[in-house]
This record gives C-alpha cells, sequence and structure tokens, in this order.
C-alpha cells in the first residue's frame, strides 16, 4: 500500500518536472520575442525620427528659400554682376533694396560642399554687403540639409531666344539678369522651388522715378 503511494508521488513530481521545464521553456522564448519585438520597435522608431528630422530640415530651407527668393532684386538688368551670382554649388544675392539708407544690407549666400560622400547645404548671411565681389568673410553661416544624395542649385532663366520660352540651367549669365526661380535638387528631382518674382528694379524706380516703371533699363530680367 505505501509502496504503491510511493510510486505514486514519484510519477507526480516527474510531471511536476515536466511542466515546470516546460514553462520556463515558454517564458524563454515568450522573453526572446518579446526582446526582438522591442527592439524592432526601436529601429522603427528611430528611423522614423530620422525621416521628421530629414522632413523638417527640407521644410526650413523651403521657407527661407522661398524668402529670400522673394526679396531679391537688382539695380538693373545691366547690373547683375554686383548684386547675383548663380552656379550648381553655390548662390549669392544682395537682398537689400537700396531705396532706403536706414536699413543695412545683407547678402546671403547658399553653399553646397561635399565630403566623404555626405552633401551639405549651408547658408551665411554678411551684413553690410552691397556688391556680392566685395564680401568678406565675417559671416554667420549654418548647415541647412545634410545628405548622402548629391545636392545641385539649378535656376529657371529666359531662353533668350526671343520667343518668352523658359528654361533651367546651372549656370545664370549676367546678361541674363535675375532667375524666375531657383531649385534646390537632390538627385534628379527637385526638393524645392523658389520664385523670384520682381520683375522692375525698385532701386532703378527710385532713382528715375516713375519714367523708369517703362523704362527698359529697369527690368531685372
Amino acid at each position: 500500500m505505501s509502496v504503491r503511494w510511493h510510486r505514486r508521488r514519484v510519477s507526480s513530481g516527474g510531471s511536476a518536472l515536466v511542466e515546470a521545464l516546460v514553462s520556463l521553456t515558454v517564458a524563454a522564448m515568450t522573453l526572446a520575442l518579446l526582446t526582438s519585438a522591442t527592439w524592432g520597435l526601436r529601429q522603427t522608431t528611430a528611423q522614423v525620427s530620422d525621416l521628421q528630422e530629414a522632413s523638417t530640415d527640407w521644410l526650413t530651407a523651403r521657407r527661407v528659400l522661398q524668402s529670400w527668393s522673394a526679396s531679391a532684386t537688382l539695380t538693373g538688368r545691366e547690373l547683375t554682376e554686383g548684386r547675383f551670382y548663380g552656379s550648381p554649388v553655390r548662390m549669392q544675392v544682395i537682398l537689400d533694396d537700396g531705396t532706403s539708407n536706414q536699413s543695412d544690407p545683407v547678402m546671403i549666400s547658399l553653399d553646397i560642399s561635399e565630403e566623404d560622400g555626405r552633401f551639405t547645404l549651408a547658408a551665411s548671411r554678411f551684413f553690410n554687403v552691397r556688391d556680392i565681389r566685395l564680401a568678406t568673410d565675417n559671416s554667420r553661416a549654418s548647415q541647412v540639409i545634410v545628405t548622402d544624395e548629391p545636392l545641385r542649385l539649378i535656376y529657371r532663366v529666359q531662353s533668350g531666344s526671343g520667343s518668352g520660352a523658359q528654361v533651367w540651367t546651372y549656370e545664370v549669365r549676367p546678361e541674363q539678369g535675375l532667375p524666375l526661380a531657383v531649385a534646390v535638387e537632390q538627385g534628379d528631382q527637385k526638393m524645392i522651388v523658389a520664385r523670384m518674382p520682381v520683375s522692375i528694379s525698385a532701386i532703378c524706380v527710385s532713382r528715375m522715378g516713375q519714367a523708369g516703371l517703362e523704362d527698359a533699363a529697369c527690368d531685372v530680367r
């Protein structure tokens, strides 16, 4: 009687041990799955954060470039060189309209550089500069965009054929005057397009009076 009872106790104890081992195995697998899922979630969160940060950078760049482009002007198409310069890696423009002695002129420079496969769009402000050819090293610069895809500046200009057609170009010639728009390309896609809406030089009209509104010398392109 006692022998049979003892055997049942051994059998019961073996079953409990098996159940314990199964429970530990399930717990280990669950922990592994949870850890794996958490790691995946962290990776996804990090990716979203990077995308959000990049989107914020592009949004900031768009607002800044649109604001500066809207303020760009010339003293007249014949005097483009001192007020505007455009190439694939640099754009310089004077924002002061020259009609008031109370405001300090500001030169804006957008520069694209490449180092170790990383492309950077940086913006600089030069104070009290009325001619881009006289700019000094006294500027305030900040990085706007950093990406591993090529960046370029491209400009919308009149084709010069007399047909009124417009074309995109990477180099603006002085005789073309102020571009109609400037864009930032990432790879082969225009990420930002900012219009330069001024068509008549406020500086020229200020100098010539109302007659400047009808004088071709006051055109900016």
